[in-house]
């Protein structure tokens, strides 16, 4: 959850992939919706890791009026972690 936290306020390292780019865009989810979501949401998919390693969670958090979930991947490399979100959408 720290990780996440980190990645929300800026000061750990963030990456949106072009599929969660496509869905905020065709879902009308900004990325400020997105960070708020990170910071302060709560386990939606509990941590689990992957066949690969990666470790994976949804958090979710309301804002504007709208339940925002996001998907998550936390990657481990020689730089340190790494937080991918997946995907985004909204659970109305």
């Amino acid at each position: 959850k720290q990780l996440l936290k980190e990645a929300g306020e800026g000061k750990g390292r963030l990456a949106i992939s072009v599929h969660a780019s496509a869905r905020m865009k065709q879902r009308k989810i900004g990325r400020t919706q997105v960070l708020e979501t990170l910071k302060h949401g709560s386990f939606v998919e509990p941590l689990h890791q992957d066949v690969k390693g990666d470790w994976r969670c949804s958090v979710g958090w309301f804002h504007a009026g709208s339940r925002i979930v996001v998907a998550v991947v936390i990657k481990l490399d020689d730089k340190g972690d790494l937080v991918v979100v997946a995907t985004v959408f909204r659970e109305d």
